[in-house]
């Protein structure tokens, strides 16, 4: 029995593995044709840039030393204004606070028992110069006749005596009445000085006049005159030895205080809401001794506030200027500090940050004075601080000066120290 055998078609997944696999062999025979003509990739380590800086030169200028200290300011005459005599406080004729002039008439007191005393005083020196007129007739009289013979020796001596008591009421009595009269116009307070006065310390009705404890007279008000205005401050004994010994070595003639015979040491003044020392003085005054306990001299200045802004009891710092010499200056912000001292970052001819360490002096607006340690050569970082260290290469940018401040600090920069 023959028997047909139907084809049977391979299963269709077959197909797929065997087109399958040689996609894969190709694929890995052109990875391998492309192989040798890679290369193996590598790290390569770039150095940065190096960092920018700003860089100054110190400069040279004429710089005057100076001394400075704070104080407060004292009228240059305060008066206070007290009743005389005693009384009931009739009026005042005066704004408080106002200006006054010398001589204003200020307070009243009640004068009428004062008239009455001026009135018997007059009237007590007329009658004394009546009894003086009638004790010299009797004298008179009393000598013609001791020329006649006809009194005594005794009688004129008696009749001269008199005169003589006579002549001494007079004046006591003419006395009498120049007391009453002061006391009449020390009922009228006038203001002793120009200035400006306080407001009225007992109102109108109050008994007045050397009535308190001791017979202290009341106050009734205080004029001030602040124009000029002085300044008093304590000087440090090295400082007052150093500006002795400088004067006697330049000027031995002068007196202290001053710069030469007659003229007196400048001050400026930089009250506490400025940092300007635009206010122009001089010293008037210096103690003759040095006070032990403190170990300081007071000095004082004199102001001539023509324009009124300064007032008694201001606190306000002084420079008291001393000689001008040519000085080295950098800006302040340059020069750092550590527990050695101050020192400045510099960088080289090879652009390479050095440390320098300095001695510094007195500061000058935004710059400060440089005893030691720079000269004009010498490039200074005044800006990117942060990034300078010593031994690092650094790029500089040379920034000029800018007139007699140099250079603004940077934004955000620290205030400049002492």
């Amino acid at each position: 029995m023959a028997t047909d055998h139907a084809r049977i078609p391979p299963p269709a997944l077959g197909r797929f593995d065997r087109r399958g696999r040689a996609t894969t062999a190709l694929l890995i025979a052109a990875l391998g044709a492309l192989a040798p003509g890679c290369k193996p990739r590598t790290n390569t380590y770039i150095a940065p840039p190096p960092p920018d800086v700003t860089v100054a030169h110190p400069v040279r200028k004429p710089v005057t030393r100076y001394l400075e200290y704070t104080g407060t300011t004292e009228a240059f005459e305060s008066v206070e204004l007290r009743a005389r005599v005693a009384g009931f406080l009739q009026e005042f004729k005066f704004k408080p606070g106002a200006a006054v002039k010398k001589d204003d008439l200020l307070f009243v007191i009640d004068p009428r028992v004062y008239e009455a005393q001026a009135k018997q005083a007059e009237a007590d020196v007329a009658a004394r110069q009546a009894a003086l007129r009638l004790t010299e007739i009797t004298l008179q009289r009393v000598t013609d006749a001791s020329r006649a013979s006809a009194a005594t020796a005794q009688e004129l001596d008696k009749a001269a005596a008199d005169r003589d008591a006579a002549r001494a009421q007079v004046e006591l009595a003419k006395a009498a009445l120049t007391t009453a009269n002061l006391n009449v116009e020390f009922t009228q307070v006038r203001s002793p000085i120009d200035g400006r006065i306080t407001k009225n310390l007992v109102d109108v009705g109050n008994l007045v006049g050397p009535t308190g404890a001791g017979g202290q007279a009341t106050v009734l008000a205080t004029v001030v005159n602040t124009r000029p205005l002085y300044v008093t401050v304590d000087v440090g004994e090295d400082d007052v030895l150093a500006v002795r010994r400088a004067r006697m070595i330049k000027q031995p003639g002068a007196e202290p205080g001053q710069i030469t015979p007659g003229e007196w040491r400048p001050v400026d003044l930089a009250t506490a809401d400025s940092t300007e020392f635009n206010i122009h003085g001089h010293i008037d005054y210096v103690d003759p001794a040095l006070n032990p306990q403190t170990g300081t001299i007071r000095v004082r200045a004199r102001f001539e506030n023509e324009d009124g802004v300064l007032l008694p009891g201001v606190f306000v710092r002084v420079h008291v200027l001393l000689e001008t010499e040519e000085q080295t200056l950098v800006p302040d912000i340059a020069l750092l500090s550590d527990q050695s001292g101050r020192f400045a970052f510099v960088v080289n001819d090879k652009d390479t940050v050095e440390v320098r360490r300095v001695k510094i002096g007195a500061l000058d607006g935004t710059k400060r004075v440089v005893l030691e340690g720079l000269n004009p050569a010498d490039r200074v970082v005044i800006n990117g601080l942060q990034r300078a260290r010593p031994g690092v290469t650094v790029k500089p940018t040379l920034k000029e000066d800018t007139g007699p401040g140099g250079p603004a600090p940077a934004a955000g920069a620290a205030a400049p120290g002492k």
